[in-house]
């Protein structure tokens, strides 16, 4: 009952509006230490005695693990609330809690790279005893709990949606497999597909059975897919249908993992950073915690898609040269065998082993599917697909944010084009952000250079973080939830991975911190 309370609570304060859970508002940190993630370990400050509110306090806050989509610590909880129990006991414990659910929200309950069970270095477990004792001298158990949780608006927009899960056990219709649906069809699955959209708020609830697929419906789908950015056919095509069948506990899973995403996220995100959700085609910059800027980005085709990973800006190029990767370099090669013009025509420069520039004639075809030498590049100018900048931050992956000549498909809501690199709408704009700081590059002598066709490099006096993410569960301004396709068919992967950590951590001997037995035992 206690834990019932606590969550319709909870769920009433993160859902109170966009005020409470929007994208762009962030929390100061209310934690009583601060923690510096890689330096040199703190010296321990002696803990403060626990008194029987800070433990009762401290266990009311560990039945809030499963909003976060941690593993429950409600053994732990009713263990602290038992008085029975020896408080000597009970107070050690409740250090032990604290630090393991202190730790779990502030750096994630697994790694981001092996997916294992996350553990604190020496430095981030002095922060956490140390934000512990300064909680306990100054009566804070809660609020520095509460601290330690990511303090992005979206991160409550999506424990609310978390807590609202929990709270209704949602059961929707599932449509039956079979081919797509489509104006004017009629049967039981169009009356199953107006079912699963009127339960998701899109569509209608007064309808009758074995209306045909209309208008009305058609607009219904095109929000839906819009809403989980696939393509907004207004046909309930193979890709709608199995976003639609994905099961509410299919969905809960989903949400725990883009949670621990988001604390993924917070341990060092850098003071000025930029991060692209390559599931929501957005790219965000960011200053001091707030939301500086919100563009509309290309990503990588499923067969090249973009990866995952974080990077530090160096420098952006004006007006760049495009490199051609071997396999799209292939293909025009082929074009020129074809007709050599175009080379010329499209601006190409042809260089052979020893990087030499030769003609488009001199290739030596026969030489083709064996040892190939040649490789191209494209000057600056109108048919550059960089466009007028690219953003480099050096990785393994060779992908970079760059702009684009197709700029008129930005308009689209699935924009998955490129070859794995990151196209970006309005990239003068975001140039004139990254160099904001920089004396003498303001948008006036960004658009100057960028008028011409000189290549120009800038390098940035202070490297800027980027980091590349895929998310498939976002909010909105107003903090509403969104399910997003899952493009690149990742999530499963990292699911089954995150459950398999979530278990282990779930274990008996890890879901209580201390059994009732075992305190049992050392009193006899």
């Amino acid at each position: 009952m206690l834990r019932t309370v606590l969550f319709l609570t909870l769920f009433l304060m993160l859902a109170g509006g966009p005020a409470a859970a929007g994208a762009d508002d962030v929390r100061p940190a209310e934690t009583g230490a601060v923690l510096t993630a890689r330096s040199a370990p703190a010296p321990l400050a002696p803990l403060p005695a626990w008194s029987e509110a800070a433990i009762e306090e401290l266990a009311i806050a560990l039945f809030d693990a499963p909003s976060h989509g941690l593993p429950s610590l409600d053994g732990t909880a009713e263990d602290l609330l038992d008085r029975s129990l020896p408080h000597e006991h009970r107070a050690s414990m409740a250090t032990r809690a604290f630090l393991r659910f202190g730790g779990w929200l502030r750096y994630g309950l697994t790694d981001s790279e092996t997916h294992a069970l996350y553990t604190p270095d020496d430095t981030e477990r002095a922060g956490l005893h140390n934000a512990l004792a300064a909680a306990l001298a100054d009566g804070g158990v809660a609020q520095t709990l509460d601290g330690f949780a990511p303090e992005l608006g979206e991160y409550r927009a999506l424990r609310a949606e978390m807590l609202r899960m929990m709270a209704l056990q949602p059961i929707w219709p599932r449509i039956e497999p079979g081919s797509s649906l489509a104006l004017g069809d009629r049967g039981p699955r169009v009356d199953q597909l107006r079912a699963r959209l009127a339960a998701v708020g899109v569509y209608r609830e007064n309808w009758a059975a074995g209306e045909a697929f209309d208008v009305r419906l058609e607009t219904a789908v095109r929000r839906y897919q819009g809403r989980g950015n696939l393509s907004p056919s207004g046909q309930m095509d193979q890709a709608t249908l199995r976003e639609l069948n994905i099961t509410p506990q299919e969905r809960m899973a989903q949400l725990r993992v883009n949670l621990e995403q988001r604390r993924w996220q917070s341990r060092e995100p850098g003071r000025r950073h930029i991060r692209v959700n390559l599931a929501d085609f957005t790219l965000e910059a960011w200053q001091d915690g707030q939301l500086a800027r919100r563009h509309r980005v290309m990503v990588g085709r499923q067969v090249s898609s973009t990866p995952e990973f974080s990077e530090d800006m160096q420098y952006l190029v004006l007006n760049p040269w495009w490199g051609i990767p071997g396999g799209l370099a292939q293909s025009r090669f082929r074009s020129f065998r074809r007709n050599p013009g175009l080379a010329a025509q499209m601006g190409f420069r042809i260089y052979d082993a020893s990087g030499t520039q030769i003609s488009v004639y001199d290739i030596d075809w026969s030489r083709w599917g064996r040892g190939w030498p040649y490789r191209m590049s494209q000057p600056p100018g109108s048919n550059n697909p960089m466009g007028e900048v690219k953003f480099i931050f050096p990785n393994s992956h060779n992908v970079y944010i760059h702009d684009t000549t197709e700029r008129d498909r930005f308009s689209e809501t699935r924009r998955d084009f490129s070859a794995a690199c990151i196209r970006v709408h309005d990239p003068l704009v975001l140039a004139e952000w990254v160099l904001s700081s920089q004396p003498g590059w303001d948008a006036e002598q960004i658009e100057q250079v960028a008028a011409g066709n000189t290549p120009t490099v800038v390098w940035l006096d202070e490297r800027l973080p980027v980091h590349i993410n895929y998310w498939t569960v976002v909010s909105d301004a107003d903090g509403d939830v969104r399910y997003l396709n899952d493009l690149y068919r990742r999530d499963g992967a990292v699911i089954r991975r995150f459950e398999g950590a979530y278990a282990q951590a779930s274990g008996p001997e890890n879901g209580r911190i201390a059994s009732r037995g075992g305190v049992q035992a050392s009193l006899n």
